[in-house]
């Protein structure tokens, strides 16, 4: 759960939303499959999460976290709320339990503050053979819906091991 935290601090602090999850012996997921983000987003550098790309016309960021072998296996709900915590007022505009490759997952659209900005978050968390997942967008409200759809590819071309 601590690396859970560390990914929300982490993502929010970078313009998008990241979660810290697990502990010191876990470990990225390998043979992980997915197609980059096209367009305007570019690949960046940030610690707190496996891959990020950031679009440089209206700051959305796409990322995804993965974190293997925590003995503390936190349900799905628990990570989301931690991913949440970053936010203050967060609204929950859409709660699903979903199926993500086979294995039962959450789909959560949320609203809320950082640092007084008007932020927007879809999160897809899930797990799969001994390794959590947490796909997410996130960026300002104003701007935030015109990357949806590369999200919606993205998820649905990512393919766990």
């Amino acid at each position: 759960m601590n690396r859970i935290l560390l990914f929300t601090i982490g993502l929010f602090l970078s313009g998008c939303v990241t979660v810290n999850v697990g502990n010191k012996n876990s470990k990225k997921a390998e043979g992980v499959k997915l197609n980059e983000p096209s367009g305007p987003f570019k690949e960046y550098e940030d610690s707190t999460v496996d891959r990020a790309w950031r679009n440089g016309e209206n700051g959305n960021t796409i990322s995804f976290f993965s974190e293997c072998g925590d003995p503390g296996d936190p349900p799905l709900d628990q990570i989301v709320n931690g991913v949440l915590s970053g936010l203050s007022q967060v609204e929950i505009q859409k709660s699903d339990k979903v199926e993500i490759q086979g294995r039962e997952g959450r789909h959560v659209m949320a609203q809320g503050k950082v640092d007084g900005v008007e932020t927007a978050v879809d999160l897809r968390v899930f797990k799969r053979n001994q390794c959590l997942y947490i796909l997410s967008l996130v960026g300002v409200v104003s701007k935030f819906k015109m990357n949806v759809a590369d999200f919606e590819k993205f998820t649905s071309e990512f393919r766990a091991p």
